[in-house]
């Protein structure tokens, strides 16, 4: 965890704390495991989700079912299928989660028929330093915690956990000089109330409401988790309890204070 002997610290890196006291820091493991999105298209069909080459199959073109019931059966059928990952119902009704069951085995999912699929947590990802994060409410893990996906993540007090503190021991630690921030699987100081700078995607002002990202383009470097000013179309979504103390331009460092998330 980053300290210092001041009481007002300069701006710095992303992650970094603005304050000695008056800071509430807790520690999450780093839950990156691959998680994907299922998305059932239609009903009344026979809808067929491949996962590593093998075929899981829900066979609804005889019956009458929903989107929903479909998705419920095919979470079924996917856990009995044994295939090294879990599936959950998802966040609507034709919707299911599949997650990874160990770090750093990822899968790969296709929609075969009647579906699509959506990447949203990838397998052993680094967190950076001075980024939003989450609960890991998939697993039931209280102490995990991975990026936002989902706006939900941000904006459900308790789902919603704080920033992630820049650490020098850390970024040695892993070696990754030009990516820093804590790999999968790693213990996480996270700051859950209190003031800490963060590095922002679009211009803030002073008391300006933070978004935070939680849908990316990484082809364009956009990164889940990030701040900004808006909800860039649809992308991100605003932070509960929370305000800049600072301004900043596009790519600067800017002030957040962080109330209280839990």
């Amino acid at each position: 965890m980053q300290t210092s002997v001041l009481d007002n610290m300069a701006v710095g890196l992303p992650g970094q704390l603005a304050d000695i006291g008056y800071n509430e820091i807790d520690t999450f493991t780093n839950g990156s495991m691959q998680l994907d999105e299922i998305t059932i298209t239609a009903a009344n069909l026979l809808t067929t989700l491949t996962i590593d080459g093998t075929a899981v199959t829900v066979n609804a073109a005889a019956a009458v079912l929903t989107t929903a019931q479909i998705s419920a059966l095919m979470v079924i059928a996917v856990n009995a299928a044994d295939l090294g990952v879990t599936a959950v119902v998802g966040s609507t009704t034709a919707k299911l989660y599949v997650r990874a069951d160990v770090h750093g085995t990822g899968f790969t999912a296709v929609g075969t028929t009647n579906c699509s699929v959506t990447h949203l947590v990838l397998n052993e990802a680094t967190i950076p330093f001075g980024v939003l994060v989450v609960r890991d409410t998939f697993s039931g893990q209280v102490k995990s915690a991975h990026l936002p996906s989902l706006t939900a993540e941000i904006t459900t007090l308790g789902t919603c956990l704080g920033v992630t503190v820049h650490s020098h021991a850390n970024e040695q630690a892993i070696l990754n000089a030009s990516n820093p921030g804590y790999a999968a699987n790693s213990a996480m100081s996270v700051l859950m109330k209190g003031r800490v700078y963060v590095q922002v995607e679009s211009a803030v002002t002073v008391g300006g409401i933070p978004f935070v990202r939680f849908s990316a383009d990484t082809s364009v470097g956009e990164q889940l988790g990030a701040f900004r000013h808006d909800a860039d179309t649809a992308d991100a979504v605003a932070l509960p309890h929370s305000r800049y103390e600072s301004s900043a331009a596009a790519g600067g460092i800017a002030l957040l204070n962080l109330g209280t998330l839990i």
